[in-house]
């Protein structure tokens, strides 16, 4: 599975408005896609020292998005982001429309 940073332009094409994501993540910083645009992922900064988290969304066979992980309390940017990625691989091999297939995250700088 290929996942992609995106900008916020594009992230909200996908997804125009979740309330519930914008109150967990209100200082979203990066956000990323998996080529078909049915799994994005978001990164945000929050309060206090381990204050990075992120959310893994997934639309379901009606066409929405559904919060499918959150995560939090991540020290710095990177490693939230090496997290996001690992999950959104994870959460992608169970797509019945995708193909199980891992593909190196080495195009995405760390």
């Amino acid at each position: 599975m290929i996942i992609n940073a995106i900008t916020r332009s594009e992230f909200d094409q996908l997804l125009p408005h979740h309330p519930a994501l914008e109150s967990m993540m209100v200082e979203q910083v990066e956000w990323f896609s998996n080529r078909s645009g049915n799994l994005l992922g978001a990164i945000a900064r929050g309060g206090g020292v381990a204050g990075w988290n992120y959310a893994v969304l997934k639309r379901d066979k009606k066409g929405d998005f559904h919060v499918r992980k959150v995560m939090n309390n991540f020290f710095n940017l990177n490693a939230a982001k090496i997290d996001l990625l690992l999950s959104m691989a994870a959460i992608g091999i169970d797509q019945p429309d995708q193909p199980a297939l891992l593909t190196t995250l080495a195009s995405s700088r760390f």
